[in-house]
């Protein structure tokens, strides 16, 4: 139950986030080298940094593009077959405070 909870809290941070302000330019530049030492740490492994990278920056494509913390969750759990919904939460929620904080609640 307390896992569910947490997956409903992560969705709504994300879904319910106020809109971005970003400009159109704007490429989702961010500290890698951190994004990737967050995902080590919460336990979610890759095989290849760029790719990591690269789908965290579509994370934050699609919240650009309007779409909803849980259709995102479940974007990413099917693109990546690998992580369960805990860990496709805390990719996105990673993505996120990494590449588009913009995105985040500050709620």
């Amino acid at each position: 139950m307390r896992r569910l909870l947490a997956l409903l809290g992560v969705a709504a941070m994300i879904g319910l986030a106020a809109p971005a302000y970003a400009d159109p330019d704007d490429t989702h530049d961010g500290d890698d080298a951190a994004f990737l030492a967050a995902l080590q740490q919460a336990g979610i492994t890759y095989s290849n940094p760029a790719s990591a990278i690269g789908s965290a920056k579509a994370v934050c494509g699609c919240l650009d593009n309007g779409e909803s913390g849980l259709e995102l969750l479940h974007d990413v759990k099917t693109r990546n077959p690998g992580l369960d919904m805990e860990a496709a939460s805390q990719f996105a929620l990673l993505a996120s405070k990494y590449y588009c904080p913009h995105h985040l609640s500050h709620a």
